[in-house]
């Protein structure tokens, strides 16, 4: 699971129609936080840079580096947490099969998340396998084609033990899929992916955390800002999506997380780690068996 280039009036009033207010506030934040999440391209560009025409397009469908599960920063984070407790983290593959189309999206983010769980932990004998589910997965998503130079790719470079270039063809593993998603004209699918990523991201850091518990370790839990942004976010899906079942579940949880993930990051005590990870597990469980 590292991190908006200024644009001009004009394109600014173009994008984020919906959250402009609220996402200026949580630029603010992040910026300053190093937040788990970032655009899907300008992971690669200079902050300080006049943005591209690329950008702008994915600015103007509300993909900005507040949608997509910053793949590059969360390994920064998990590398202050090593070593990570690998068999309690690991788990099987979720199934796609019967899985509406937003699950799937949410079950891909997901699956990014597991996939830098299984590069921090150096686990060469789990990368075929991990390439593979990679596939069926983007596959069920309709981006297979894209993804799948990418998977040989991992799996090659798994087998080397190439760990640094393989976290770098996970990244960008990542950023194809979201493309795929802008060039649909599906921003609120790169969204559900996203939402995905963050929460099994969420999940893997407080389970490190509250097995070797410190406040300093604590403090990494800390960010308000997206737990606010995407409860932010499910307001704006489709009435008849936003009233599935599975999407009230999530708002629950959310809402559950926001008090906790609003803390001071001092502040954070074991007891509250143990809750955050017990609700982002819940969540993650739901969105893997939701039927």
């Amino acid at each position: 699971m590292a991190f908006p280039s200024q644009a001009s009036n004009q394109k600014w009033s173009t994008c984020l129609v919906k959250t402009s207010k609220y996402s200026c506030k949580i630029r603010s934040a992040a910026l300053g936080c190093l937040a788990l999440i970032f655009a899907t391209i300008c992971h690669q560009l200079n902050a300080e840079e006049p943005p591209s025409g690329e950008e702008h397009e994915l600015e103007e469908l509300g993909v900005n580096r507040y949608t997509a599960p910053s793949i590059a920063q969360i390994f920064k984070q998990l590398d202050e947490l090593k070593p990570l407790p690998f068999d309690q983290l690991k788990r099987d593959p979720a199934e796609v099969a019967g899985a509406s189309r937003q699950q799937k999206a949410l079950l891909f983010g997901q699956l990014i998340g597991d996939g830098f769980l299984l590069v921090e932990s150096e686990r060469k004998n789990l990368v075929e396998d991990f390439g593979r589910v990679l596939i069926q997965h983007a596959r069920a998503l309709g981006v297979g084609d894209r993804v799948m130079r990418h998977s040989a790719s991992l799996t090659e470079l798994g087998r080397r033990g190439d760990w640094p270039r393989m976290r770098q063809e996970l990244i960008t593993t990542q950023t194809d899929v979201e493309q795929a998603m802008v060039d649909l004209r599906d921003e609120k699918m790169a969204h559900l992916i996203s939402l995905g990523g963050w929460l099994r991201g969420l999940e893997i850091c407080a389970v490190t955390v509250e097995m070797d518990f410190s406040k300093k370790r604590a403090a990494v839990l800390a960010r308000p800002e997206l737990a606010n942004y995407f409860a932010s976010e499910l307001k704006t899906l489709p009435p008849t999506l936003a009233e599935a079942p599975l999407f009230g579940k999530i708002r629950g949880g959310l809402t559950a997380l926001q008090p906790l993930l609003n803390k001071k990051p001092e502040t954070l005590s074991r007891a509250d780690v143990t809750a955050i990870r017990t609700q982002a597990n819940e969540l993650n469980d739901l969105i893997r068996n939701a039927r």
